[in-house]
């Protein structure tokens, strides 16, 4: 409980100062290092949907080239 008290004077302590704050090498180096695991999961994400749903499918292909609303009668 304490810890949490001081953390919050602390955060309110720095949010005051009329400084700016300048952040350091090591966590410039931290953001960039999960910004990049973020990405990349986000794009392993969509390719293995590309991969699993589209290429490996191919009724569901069919299925989105020829939409029934579009299809000739």
């Amino acid at each position: 409980m304490g810890y949490s008290l001081f953390s919050i004077f602390y955060l309110t302590l720095v949010s005051i100062s009329t400084e700016p704050w300048i952040p350091s090498q090591a966590f410039i180096n931290c953001v960039l290092f999960v910004g990049a695991l973020f990405l990349a999961g986000v794009l392993l994400s969509a390719f293995t949907f590309y991969e699993d749903h589209y290429w490996g499918d191919s009724k569901f292909r069919e299925e989105l080239r020829f939409h029934p609303s579009r299809r000739d009668p």
